[in-house]
């Protein structure tokens, strides 16, 4: 997958939620333990560059669905297509300029998302997520300071597919995978929010980080058959995390080396 070319060139949202699909898809299939699945999805999650992510990724087996992504195809990540958007954008931007007076007047501002990685932002978070899919329930939930990305796919393998979602104040989907027979979901609304709301506002001396900040939270199914929630504490290259139930119980804290 490495490729000296394009080592250094800037990963995109999609780029990184590929590769932990990969991750996923390894952990489930023997290639990597719990614990080298959980550190390599936090590295892939703050991946900058695709030399970045070829860290985590260069020694794993492709799964059939990925084969063509960018993200394990250096040939797809040549930088000419992204400039030849950006011109076209240019050019919009031009051509539209005559009416932005009158759209501004018009366009309701987009208020501001709270926090996702904030008591307040993940319950405003978890409100705008069953308003919009009439449900609380998904497969995994990464929440940053400014999106979250959701994985999300239908029990029903045969059903019309979902896959995976960014929620910045409003959703769209940047992916569609169909869902692996037996995987288990979790289900958003047994979290006790104010308990969580707690442990998020104290996040970085929990992480052993006191100076640091949330660089971001994943709510994945844990091995009791509820959700865990795994906040990753980062101050420059001092990282740390720890893993809690669903009732802001324990379980596993790591704090850095």
């Amino acid at each position: 997958m490495a490729d000296a070319r394009s080592h250094g060139l800037r990963a995109r949202d999609t780029d990184r939620v590929d590769a932990c699909t990969l991750l996923d898809s390894a952990h489930a299939a023997g290639e990597l333990t719990d614990g080298e699945h959980a550190e390599r999805t936090a590295k892939a999650l703050a991946a900058k560059t695709f030399g970045e992510l070829d860290a985590v990724l260069e020694d794993l087996q492709i799964p059939a669905n990925l084969v063509n992504a960018p993200v394990v195809r250096p040939r797809r990540r040549g930088p000419s297509t992204r400039w030849k958007v950006a011109a076209a954008i240019v050019l919009a931007a031009a051509l539209l300029g005559a009416f932005a007076g009158c759209v501004s007047r018009i366009a309701a501002p987009k208020p501001d998302l709270p926090d996702p990685t904030t008591g307040q932002g993940l319950a405003s978070f978890v409100e705008a997520y069953k308003d919009h899919f009439g449900d609380t329930k998904a497969d995994e939930i990464t929440l940053f300071p400014t999106y979250v990305v959701i994985e999300r796919r239908p029990e029903d393998p045969a059903a019309a597919r979902d896959g995976y979602y960014r929620y910045d104040g409003s959703f769209r989907t940047t992916g569609d995978v169909p869902r692996s027979p037996g995987t288990d979901i979790i289900d958003l609304s047994v979290l006790d929010l104010k308990k969580i709301a707690g442990l998020l506002a104290g996040a970085p001396r929990s992480a052993g980080v006191p100076n640091g900040r949330i660089s971001h939270v994943i709510i994945a199914h844990g091995k009791d058959g509820g959700p865990t929630v795994t906040v990753y504490v980062a101050d420059g290259p001092k990282s740390g995390y720890f893993m809690v139930t669903a009732t802001g119980e324990p379980i596993r804290i790591n704090p850095p080396s």
